[in-house]
């Protein structure tokens, strides 16, 4: 039997907010693989006149309430201004979108974000994206059984249903590919060594933590120039960028934050970061006097770690760079305290690096999905 929807309202009050930030406790048991964001980081985000996304783009938060008043599910409508200015394809998008197994529910939030995305011009709805492709995007549709990696996304499986029951279609799939790094064979690794070495106009040295800021001007160009041929990419910005380096700054490593050069010119870095969700669930996303010392405890025992980002300048592409990054990486990491890696997220399209990860027989773990329908 259908839940009825007594009304779908648009977030305007504090109190609403916060309602919407929390809702996600209904749908997530504590023992569920979820891990919750920074509570107090995730109201300043969401805050019309605090978050950063809202100095450049608009969005809509809408609640729906069950017959006795309660929150039942929420969503997002987004307009994302530079998304429009690189691509001018009308598109919107849709995120945060949290739900009950209800579809009534479900065809009334997405009702919602429809409308108001059409009263903007759009001729398009495309998510989840919670705000940006820079920021976590996709629906899980496979593997529930793990975790999220830091910045990756986890849903209840029944959320596929309801997405696609409001005639959302696949625009493009996300995937992740991981294994013990025990298991990654070590004669594939000095395999790349020996390509590396060929090319003696090649160096990768570690990022200098501190000259940082020199450091994400160069990690700014390299992402926004290796990325700029992918499927929905927009360029971040230097201070959207200098805002997240500055943030993760306390548990990047500078044996695995590494700039290749080029006969001394920058052309390629790869970035991988220990995957402090395990911290983040361990004090539920309370940075308090308790929450603080159960993050800290919690980050001792991380045996994973993400490979976030890898790139290089397309005119400096197959001379041995991607070799030199992922030889000096994965040799660092098998000498390490961390047992796993995972490599997320990719397009499913990205055939250049599925064929390296091919290669070492690393295989696909988890699918999200991007979804679009015409308005």
């Amino acid at each position: 039997m259908s839940l009825p929807v007594l009304r779908i309202e648009t977030v305007e009050t504090p109190a609403q907010l916060r309602e919407f930030v929390r809702f996600p406790l209904r749908i997530y048991s504590t023992d569920s693989p979820w891990v919750p964001p920074i509570w107090k980081e995730e109201m300043k985000r969401l805050d019309s006149a605090r978050g950063d996304f809202f100095q450049h783009s608009d969005a809509q938060l809408y609640l729906a309430r069950d017959a006795d008043g309660e929150p039942v599910g929420r969503i997002a409508a987004i307009r994302f201004n530079r998304h429009l200015e690189v691509y001018d394809d009308g598109v919107g998008f849709f995120g945060f979108f949290e739900c009950i197994d209800d579809t009534t529910v479900a065809g009334g939030l997405f009702a919602a974000a429809e409308e108001w995305l059409r009263e903007q011009g759009l001729e398009k709805m495309r998510g989840p994206a919670s705000f940006t492709i820079n920021d976590e995007i996709g629906l899980l549709i496979e593997n529930f059984d793990d975790a999220p990696t830091l910045l990756t996304t986890w849903n209840p499986s029944y959320y596929q249903r309801l997405v696609e029951s409001t005639g959302l279609a696949k625009a493009e799939d996300l995937v992740a590919r991981g294994k013990p790094l025990a298991e990654i064979d070590p004669a594939y690794i000095d395999r790349l060594g020996r390509v590396a070495s060929r090319n003696e106009r090649v160096t990768v040295r570690q990022a200098n933590f501190a000259k940082l800021d020199d450091e994400i001007d160069i990690l700014v160009k390299v992402y926004a120039e290796a990325w700029s041929e992918n499927w929905g990419a927009v360029p971040i910005s230097r201070a959207e960028f200098d805002k997240l380096v500055h943030e993760l700054k306390p548990f990047l490593l500078p044996e695995c934050t590494l700039i290749a050069e080029y006969d001394g010119e920058s052309v390629g870095i790869s970035v991988a970061i220990p995957d402090i969700n395990v911290a983040v669930k361990a004090c539920g996303g309370k940075l308090g006097p308790l929450g603080l010392i159960r993050f800290m405890l919690a980050r001792r025992r991380i045996d994973l770690i993400r490979g976030v980002v890898g790139g290089v300048l397309k005119p400096f592409r197959n001379r041995g760079i991607e070799a030199a990054l992922g030889y000096r990486t994965l040799k660092t990491l098998q000498q390490s305290r961390f047992k796993h890696i995972e490599f997320s997220w990719m397009l499913e399209s990205n055939q250049r690096i599925h064929r390296v990860l091919d290669n070492l027989n690393i295989p696909v773990t988890k699918r999200w999905r991007v979804y679009e329908r015409t308005l």
